[in-house]
């Protein structure tokens, strides 16, 4: 009977009478067995607990990023869809312009509108390589053919007397005026109208410093008055090229322009190639 009880003493401070408590060993064992249990239980609990809030807050790290790479690539192909729309209209858009200057040209007797272009298709296919290539060799064509044609006036400034018969400043005749003045200040640079080649610089009774310029097409310029010559004969120059400077020399009341423009040897208004009205 002894050996199935253990006695626990219990001793307090302050003197009072210690205390004797006798416990069950079989029950003391099962008690002990259980409270090990219960702790394993529950650090086995916490170990786990532990290890699942890792692993679920990397997953939820890994959510994010990947929610973030799928909202970039959302915004990348909306990005991609607004190219390729603002493509088609930009292609959409040259098409338009093509017909323009194609009417525009051939108005002038250039060139035909070729076949493709206007009024072929009724909606553009992004992806035919082929047509956009063709539209864009036509608008370099289209190009070339404008910077050979004498478009613009070689200086801004005021027209000063017009293409046509007008009462001559020197002689008070009634006489025709074979080109227009433009009033501009001395030294202003003076441009060519068109790309083509320098076939006169110098003197030219009447005129004073002249140059003259033969372009594409049988045109060819004059520019008059100058105080300064800046080319040579025989040098090819681009649209939009200095020349010369605003002058007054030769037969001239005072610094301008005198600006011809010659088609097939025959002269024509230059006002109708100073001004485009679109």
């Amino acid at each position: 009977m002894r050996d199935k009880y253990i006695n626990i003493l219990i001793v307090s401070y302050g003197g009072k009478k210690a205390r004797s408590v006798r416990v069950n060993k079989r029950f003391l064992k099962a008690f002990l067995t259980l409270s090990v249990l219960i702790i394993s239980g529950l650090l086995t609990f916490s170990v786990i607990t532990f290890k699942q809030n890792i692993q679920l807050r990397s997953d939820l790290a890994r959510l994010k990023e990947e929610k973030e790479s799928l909202m970039f690539l959302l915004a990348e192909e909306r990005r991609k869809n607004q190219h390729l729309e603002r493509f088609r209209e930009k292609v959409e858009e040259l098409e338009g312009k093509l017909v323009t200057i194609e009417r525009f040209l051939r108005k002038k007797g250039i060139r035909r509108v070729p076949s493709g272009v206007g009024g072929a298709r009724t909606k553009v296919d992004l992806f035919d390589i082929e047509y956009v290539s063709f539209l864009q060799g036509e608008a370099d064509r289209f190009h070339k053919y404008l910077t050979r044609i004498p478009l613009g006036p070689p200086v801004w400034g005021r027209v000063t007397s017009h293409y046509g018969y007008r009462t001559d400043p020197f002689s008070g005749k009634y006489e025709f005026h074979e080109g227009v003045d433009i009033k501009a200040p001395w030294g202003t640079p003076v441009r060519a109208t068109a790309e083509g080649k320098v076939i006169f610089a110098g003197w030219k009774p009447g005129y004073g410093k002249t140059v003259i310029i033969r372009h594409a097409f049988g045109y060819t310029t004059l520019y008059g008055h100058l105080s300064r010559i800046k080319v040579k004969r025989g040098r090819w120059v681009r649209s939009g090229d200095i020349i010369g400077y605003v002058g007054s020399s030769g037969r001239s009341t005072g610094p301008h322009v005198h600006y011809e423009v010659w088609r097939y040897s025959r002269k024509v208004n230059p006002l109708k190639y100073m001004y485009v009205r679109w």
